[in-house]
């Protein structure tokens, strides 16, 4: 059913300020009074656990009843356990929840996270926030699940799925354990229960709110991932920037300290309008730190150049509304504000 630790395709599938110079501060995030929203965490993580000790087999129905079709993409896709229909599926989860490994990940998740009550209230500040940006965008279930270390982040159509492994703690002898092959120091850095709503709700923008870029130049990647960043800016704004980018604080300072000299790399070696996907992946794609540049240097380091466009272009221009900004298809109009020193 699964590798254990072979797998893991990154924190979402398919495919995370302290209020520093230049990174978020009320200037740059658009103010909202955030609405309403009463999400509540759903927890099929625990519910799995705890079933899957029903030797009559019925549990399986009794999830998908709870959570609908995710449930069948949960345990076709990210566990590839078996088809939903499959007779032999019940067998397949009780194996996985009695795995000893996987259980007491499970137990270390219910002891790390406990109920996320403090999780939930974020969430509901979040997108209390882009309801209030967006009237017209779908507020989605938010289901905790356990994936095996499968899928960090599912955002579909009307769902947002997390697995509860991804964040139980970086030090955690689980977390640890994992191959380094596949899960280098560097992500392992990351699984901290703070990085839990970032980390989730960039995976929600990433899906909805970004358009399809593929083919078009490093310009255009950029602005187009900085408008998520700024976005994320203004949803969790009282969330450290390190978190937000899933940097360290010692990268996100040498951003700071170096960001003309950044810029500087890319307009020297003309990549700006390049359109070739190894540039554009140097920039954006992950890893322990941005290729051609200093190993004191981020991963997809673009995300960062991004925000700095955007939250240039929102300083100049603060009556310009989120959904303006979305709606705008030229970098060219971003750019201009951009002059980093």
């Amino acid at each position: 059913m699964m590798a254990k630790g072979k797998r893991g395709i990154g924190i979402v599938a398919g495919a995370a300020l302290a209020a520093t110079m230049g990174c978020g501060g009320e200037t740059a995030t658009r103010k909202t009074v955030p609405v309403d929203t009463h999400i509540r965490i759903e927890r099929l993580d625990r519910d799995l656990f705890r079933a899957a000790s029903d030797s009559s087999g019925n549990f399986s129905q009794s999830l998908y009843a709870a959570y609908g079709p995710f449930y069948k993409l949960y345990v076709e896709h990210v566990l590839q356990a078996a088809a939903y229909d499959d007779p032999r599926l019940p067998m397949a989860l009780i194996q996985f929840t009695h795995d000893p490994d996987w259980s007491r990940l499970q137990q270390l998740a219910d002891s790390t996270l406990g109920d996320m009550a403090g999780q939930e209230a974020d969430f509901n500040e979040a997108f209390g926030r882009l309801k209030a940006f967006f009237p017209d965008s779908l507020i989605p279930r938010i289901i905790a699940y356990n994936s095996g270390f499968n899928y960090g982040v599912l955002p579909t159509d009307s769902v947002l799925g997390f697995g509860v492994e991804w964040f139980v703690g970086k030090n955690s002898p689980v977390v640890q354990y994992l191959s380094p092959e596949v899960f280098p120091q560097y992500r392992k850095d990351r699984m901290r229960p703070e990085m839990l709503v970032p980390s989730v709700v960039k995976g929600w923008l990433q899906v909805h709110y970004t358009r399809d870029v593929r083919g078009e130049d490093l310009l255009t990647n950029l602005v187009v991932i900085g408008k998520v960043m700024a976005l994320l800016d203004a949803l969790l704004p009282g969330t450290d920037a390190s978190l937000r980018f899933a940097f360290t604080p010692a990268q996100l300072k040498w951003c700071e300290d170096h960001e003309f000299n950044i810029w500087r790399e890319i307009v020297a070696k003309q990549l700006l309008y390049s359109k070739d996907p190894k540039e554009i992946d140097r920039f954006l794609n992950d890893g322990p730190f941005t290729q051609g540049l200093p190993q004191e240097s981020p991963g997809h380091l673009g995300e960062w150049i991004g925000y700095r466009m955007v939250d240039s272009y929102l300083r100049a221009n603060p009556k310009v509304t989120f959904a303006e900004l979305f709606a705008m298809h030229d970098p060219q109009a971003i750019l201009k504000y951009y002059k980093p020193r």
